[in-house]
């Protein structure tokens, strides 16, 4: 007796497990039948690589929040640069020792040349990017060149030798994003850079795009973007 007992007990467990089983397959086939999930909406996905990339750390005004006790971004100006007309730090760089100094509210850096302002990522379109296209977009952080085109060289510390490896569907879900905020009207300055420097990062830039292929040659990735692209024509000015 005490074996049949038994013998009922393992069968109606096995029974159970199958019937598990099968339910768990019966679902994972319905599910492959539907085929893959949806993709996220670009704007999504670009709010999601945006918040992710460190986007906020400077292209957004930093504020000390007291009830935290720790500066944070101020997302009440998400995204805007360098507020207008605010001064420069009064703290001299030291060339021998300093690579950088921070503003105070983590938009603005001195380097060893000359000063530099985190722009205004918002669709202003006199102030921000309300004029950019996607493709100007692209082709800015791909060359690491300003509004996309023939000019002069992004500048540092804006790190668009790593957002370049971005692919073309993940900079065009950024650029929708960044079209979908709410725009900021925020003139920026321009750099203060002397025009010798930034003629002389112009004269080198091909020597870092060339090493930064070459970096990804030698992990046996193609060249970012496939082949190189004719810069994007700059936008009229009103």
């Amino acid at each position: 007796m005490k074996n049949i007992s038994g013998n009922l007990r393992k069968g109606t467990a096995a029974l159970a497990a199958a019937l598990v089983i099968a339910a768990g397959g019966a679902a994972l086939a319905k599910g492959k039948d539907k085929g893959k999930e949806p993709k996220m909406e670009p704007a999504m996905r670009g709010m999601y690589i945006v918040s992710t990339s460190g986007c906020n750390d400077c292209h957004t005004p930093w504020v000390f929040n007291k009830d935290l006790g720790m500066p944070v971004p101020d997302m009440t100006r998400m995204l805007m640069g360098h507020p207008a007309g605010e001064p420069d730090s009064a703290t001299k760089i030291n060339p021998k020792t300093d690579l950088a100094l921070i503003g105070g509210d983590f938009t603005s850096f001195t380097l060893p040349f000359g000063i530099v302002y985190s722009a205004n990522l918002t669709p202003d379109k006199e102030t921000g990017l309300g004029n950019w296209t996607e493709e100007m977009f692209i082709k800015a952080l791909r060359t690491g060149m300003h509004l996309g085109a023939e000019g002069r060289p992004i500048l540092p510390p804006m790190p668009w030798p790593e957002f370049r490896n971005f692919t073309d569907e993940d900079l065009k879900a950024i650029f929708a994003f960044l079209k979908s905020i709410p725009a900021i009207h925020n003139p920026v300055s321009d750099p203060k850079v002397p025009k010798p420097v930034v003629d002389g990062l112009m004269k080198t830039h091909g020597k870092l795009v060339e090493m930064l292929d070459a970096a990804r040659a030698a992990h046996g990735a193609p060249p970012v973007g496939g082949a190189p692209a004719a810069p994007a024509a700059a936008p009229e000015k009103k």
